[in-house]
């Protein structure tokens, strides 16, 4: 009983504030063809939405994790979440576009505290060490809130207009953050942090280390197919295999149930296992197998075929989060697993902001998408290779650094 007691203040809001984030992400995209309507936007400058998130992310990402393992979880967790809750909140005041854009700059800044910050807060709550099972869950909740926000607040902003609608999850956002600074108690934040090197030493260290190296490489590869996927799959059901655009739809929405689904069952299959690299891997080649056969053989493959792949893909290439996040923790310790998931998340913002144009550009010059798919089973196949070239059998940094 008293365990139950103390689930609701000490992990229930972590989990909330993450499936948040999803829900005020997904709903205000789901949001912007009011937006295109209220503003006169182009579709070009209705993409600038997104391209304004990941453009702060990429630059900031190593920073934000940096600060999260010298502040402490508590303090990261309050700061993300209210410069989210705030930035996100004065969207339905702005009387210009360019408003919304500039506050997105800081909405992409909270995620990249948040993200790391909600990472490390869950390793935390499991007594410091690396739950695979519950950062699977913790993971999917963005997935989660992202299909309740873009179901519910379209339909909301029919009856009573964008503006009051998307102050929904800025409010969710203000509350629970503000919940968490008075009433949060984090172990990590306790400990001593003397001694630290800079982040630029930090930085050294773990580009240096063989482990290191694989897991910004994976991270990379992960999310060039996530990416892709979420771009290109429908499209491609559509112009390669011949679906019509709702079977296309819904090829989609099946790959993302595959994602959700994926995250706690990989991650419970690594606690079972006790090796996460082998999870990795395993995912990893999965991957390179699914999009081969889309390479390949996609554009001949029965309907419940593609519905099998397009949830295969989404199983493997999007279910990565909970194990691989883990992992980050257990090769640096979750001491520094702040800066470590920041420097993940720089790469991963860099797949995708360079690599689904790149795709687009090959499938328009070849009129085909075969040597797109292709190009994505390539990196997974490096991270491989690279693996067991460099990594196998070699200590982590946190078992360099341990006692003893």
């Amino acid at each position: 009983m008293d365990n139950i007691k103390q689930f609701f203040p000490r992990i229930l809001p972590v989990f909330g504030l993450n499936m948040n984030m999803g829900f005020l992400l997904g709903g205000f995209v789901a949001l912007l063809p009011f937006l295109r309507e209220d503003f006169g936007l182009t579709r070009a400058e209705v993409g600038l939405f997104t391209t304004s998130l990941f453009g702060a992310s990429l630059f900031t990402a190593i920073f934000a994790g940096n600060l999260i393992d010298r502040i402490g979880v508590q303090k990261s967790l309050f700061i993300g979440g209210i410069m989210m809750g705030i930035s996100a909140g004065l969207f339905g005041f702005s009387p210009f576009y360019s408003l919304v854009l500039f506050f997105a700059l800081f909405v992409g800044l909270g995620e990249c505290i948040l993200t790391p910050a909600g990472n490390k807060a869950i390793m935390d709550r499991a007594g410091g060490k690396i739950n695979n099972t519950i950062l699977g869950l913790f993971r999917s909740g963005p997935g989660f809130g992202a299909l309740i926000g873009a179901s519910l607040l379209p339909a909301l902003a029919t009856q009573f207009g964008w503006r009051p609608v998307s102050l929904v999850g800025p409010i969710i956002f203000v509350g629970l953050s503000l919940y968490i600074f008075f009433r949060g108690d984090f172990k990590t934040d306790q400990e001593e942090k003397k001694g630290r090197p800079s982040l630029k030493g930090e930085l050294k260290i773990f580009l240096g280390d063989s482990h290191c190296r694989f897991a910004v490489l994976l991270g990379f590869s992960f999310a060039v197919v996530l990416s892709v996927v979420v771009t290109y799959l429908p499209l491609w059901l559509h112009e390669g295999p011949g679906l019509s655009l709702t079977l296309a739809g819904i090829g989609l929405g099946v790959s993302r149930l595959g994602g959700v689904l994926g995250r706690p069952f990989w991650g419970y299959l690594a606690d079972l296992k006790g090796n996460q690299e082998k999870i990795l891997l395993w995912e990893g080649g999965a991957v390179a197998l699914i999009v081969l056969i889309f390479s390949f053989f996609g554009s001949n493959l029965a309907l419940w075929m593609l519905m099998l792949l397009a949830f295969s893909i989404g199983f493997a290439g999007m279910g990565f989060e909970g194990v691989y996040f883990g992992f980050l923790g257990k090769i640096v310790g979750i001491e520094r697993t702040g800066t470590m998931t920041g420097l993940a998340l720089t790469f991963f913002r860099l797949a995708v902001m360079t690599l689904p144009p790149l795709f687009g550009f090959l499938a328009d010059k070849t009129s085909s998408y075969s040597i797109s798919w292709l190009l994505v089973s390539v990196f997974p196949v490096i991270s491989i290779i690279y693996y067991f070239l460099e990594v196998k059998g070699k200590k982590t940094l946190a078992c360099n650094n341990a006692p003893g």
